[in-house]
């Protein structure tokens, strides 16, 4: 297996390379002008959910659908007086 180098020399981490990332960790929090990846938890049923990882171009264009509506908790729906 073939070590990335980062621009400024340090090993890229092994993690980062699966991803398909070229910075090493340090770069890549130093440079702000570089806009990251979001991600979105997808629930798809009860058991767990993943991830939908997005570009920042993608991530501007959807998302007004993440946007949460209601109560931002279960203790908020349940506490609500059904009776009243």
């Amino acid at each position: 297996m073939t070590m990335t180098i980062c621009g400024c020399g340090r090993p890229v981490e092994e993690a980062r390379v699966e991803l398909n990332l070229k910075r090493c960790k340090t770069c890549a929090f130093a440079l702000p002008d570089v806009e990251r990846p979001k991600g979105v938890m997808i629930y798809t049923g009860k058991v767990g959910g993943e991830i939908e990882i997005h570009s920042a171009d993608s991530w501007k264009e959807k998302r007004k659908y993440y946007v949460p509506n209601g109560a931002r908790s279960a203790v908020k729906n349940f506490s609500k007086n059904p009776c009243a």
